[in-house]
């Protein structure tokens, strides 16, 4: 039996047609009085039970949309109040505003420094700025470095310091290959697995996977909050064509747009109960293009019927629930504009407006070779501000993309109204990622769930199609709800529930007492090795275990892929098996498979002649 929570379907949020009894035809009689000749007007008690369902159906739908308005991005307090704070700032200072900047290795004062001269909306973490690395964080000296980075022109004197909100402190933290902050933070799978949970059975029709995602980005908002982040550039909502995909592969959650669409917003969620802002990526689609835009510039030849049908689809979906920010990615479109990377190009930004975002679009980094081989530092900057961009990430040098910016608009190459526009939306988001955080809205860390969504699964608007599930809680205290499982519990029942088996036989040992291992890394090994251990096994003699950390296929008496699954199509095995991380919990649960145990997912994305959804078991 699967270790996954048992999942229930609740009643749909629909709306009731009010049951009334009729009056005799004279109209006589007052109301709960029998007057001869005429029927009772008293209800039923059956009418009285359809009124208290009707009035408890209403009273979930209020406190949904409530919880909705709350974590969907600013509401108008944040942008009025973001207007104001506009008006009275410098040229330099809204030309700072709209800038994220990075900094070199765990210089703390550096970047702290950069922030108060060029007034910079804020800075992102990368690999190098982690003290400790990646595998093996510092936590106390990050943390540190970035309560330095915050307080970044804080003094008392406003006039002096100009700052009108506290700088933003960003990661890319996706979960698997994307992970800057590594152990002793919670280690997650890669995004794809929670695809693999919602694509089998019980995901797809409990809602399982929606809880997965949603869980999972809760507590990796937990864990980036403590530290003092306050934005994590995820989730993806980039729908993966497979192994034609050399970019996403496993950081989408997989190549079925509708699915990828519920994930994603569950990731937007779990992240913003946390206090964290996050942002779909990205737009307009980088699953379904063959060449890596940190390299060169991807076209995407699609017709732009077929992009809305597909790769926008999960935008548009998310973008109709409520996103604080979206992501726009550096890839042509000809559809759009011929020659003219999207992110440079006022007809990609206007597609988002017209999906109905009103937030803010941050652009990838733009130190990418993308822009910078072929369009320009600062002069990319500027057109990607005129076109429509509010946030520009990365820049190859905030200093000269500041400076660029004020002589645009003095020039008037870059329209002031523009600029304001976009320091606006930024200044708005930092508005309520601050009120979220501190428990001042109506969700948020801190703030108690109400008492009618106490057993809700998931997030998203009252009229969702999972919005009715349940997770009926497994603890000995029988509480259920959102926030009653732990991160190794959730941890572990990701793993558990998205293992693959592709080929092979189901619930038979692989295995009998011993395996080989080899391929993956020396981790990969090592911790796999240690799973095994753990359950009595011995290893260095018996079935050869293949790991295969990327997209080239191997063979052996077992192979499993340990991120993208499409290597399996073409290996040589018995038993194929698809993991979708590194985690220690899922070798755990891999060593639980090999063993003789039931292997609850299915495919996310097509693995050769095998469709999406498929399962050997």
């Amino acid at each position: 039996m699967s270790r996954f929570p048992r999942l229930l379907i609740a009643a749909a949020l629909t709306g009731i047609v009010m049951v009334t009894s009729c009056t005799g035809n004279d109209g006589a009689g007052a109301p709960g009085t029998d007057a001869p000749g005429s029927e009772s007007t008293e209800p039923t008690e059956e009418e009285i039970a359809e009124q208290e369902r009707a009035q408890r159906e209403q009273d979930v739908r209020d406190a949904i949309d409530e919880q909705e308005d709350a974590l969907a991005g600013p509401g108008d307090q944040h942008r009025d109040q973001a207007a104001e704070l506009v008006a009275d700032m410098t040229l330099s200072q809204r030309a700072g505003q709209v800038l994220i900047g990075e900094y070199s290795g765990t210089d703390a004062d550096s970047a702290a420094g950069m922030i108060e001269e060029l007034h910079l909306a804020g800075v992102i973490l990368m690999g190098h700025n982690i003290p400790g690395g990646s595998d093996s964080v510092n936590t106390e000296a990050l943390a540190e470095q970035i309560e330095t980075v915050s307080a970044a022109g804080s003094a008392d004197d406003e006039e002096e310091t100009g700052r009108a909100v506290p700088p933003i402190v960003s990661v890319d933290q996706e979960g698997g290959l994307v992970t800057r902050v590594g152990a002793p933070l919670t280690e997650w799978p890669t995004p794809m697995a929670h695809g693999a949970v919602h694509e089998s059975g019980a995901g797809q029709h409990s809602g399982g996977g929606l809880w997965s995602a949603g869980q999972a980005h809760r507590h990796m908002g937990e864990d980036l909050a403590d530290l003092g982040f306050t934005m994590a550039f995820a989730p993806n909502a980039d729908v993966t064509i497979g192994a034609a995909d050399p970019t996403i592969g496993s950081r989408s959650f997989g190549a079925e747009p509708d699915s990828v669409s519920a994930l994603a917003l569950q990731g937007l969620r779990g992240l913003a109960v946390a206090g964290v802002a996050g942002s779909a990526k990205h737009f307009p689609g980088h699953g379904s293009v063959t060449d890596d835009s940190h390299d060169t510039l991807p076209v995407q030849p699609q017709s732009l019927s077929e992009l809305r049908d597909r790769d926008w689809l999960p935008f548009a979906e998310v973008i109709e629930a409520g996103a604080p920010m979206v992501m726009m990615g550096h890839i042509e479109v000809p559809a759009l504009e011929d020659g003219v990377p999207s992110s440079l190009s006022e007809a990609a930004y206007a597609e988002l407006r017209e999906m109905g975002h009103d937030g803010v679009i941050v652009t990838d980094a733009m130190n990418m070779a993308a822009i910078a081989h072929r369009f320009g530092g600062d002069q990319a900057v500027v057109e990607a501000l005129s076109a429509g961009a509010d946030l520009i990430l990365m820049p190859h040098s905030a200093p000269s993309a500041h400076s660029a910016i004020i002589a645009a608009v003095e020039t008037g190459e870059l329209e002031e109204s523009r600029l304001e526009e976009a320091a606006e939306r930024v200044v708005a988001l930092v508005l309520w990622q601050q009120d979220l955080a501190a428990g001042l809205l109506a969700a948020g860390p801190g703030v108690p769930v109400p008492e009618d969504l106490a057993e809700r699964m998931n997030y998203g608007p009252a009229d969702s199609e999972y919005d009715g599930a349940l997770w009926e809680g497994t603890g000995d205290s029988g509480d259920s709800g959102l926030t009653d499982v732990d991160a190794a519990t959730v941890a572990e029942q990701v793993a558990a529930a998205s293992i693959t088996v592709v080929e092979g036989q189901c619930q038979t040992e692989l295995i009998d007492g011993s395996l080989q291992i080899q391929g993956g890394t020396q981790q990969d090994r090592d911790r796999l090795a240690a799973a095994a251990q753990e359950a009595g096994l011995q290893v260095g003699n018996g079935p050869v275990v293949t790991l295969l950390g990327g997209s080239t296929p191997g063979s052996g008496d077992v192979v499993v892929s340990l991120d993208r699954p499409e290597a399996l199509a073409d290996s040589a095995a018995d038993a194929k098996i698809a993991l979708y991380g590194r985690s220690p919990e899922q070798f755990e649960a891999l060593i639980e498979v090999l063993t003789g145990a039931e292997a609850s997912g299915a495919l996310p994305v097509e693995v050769g002649s095998y469709p999406v959804g498929h399962s050997a078991c």
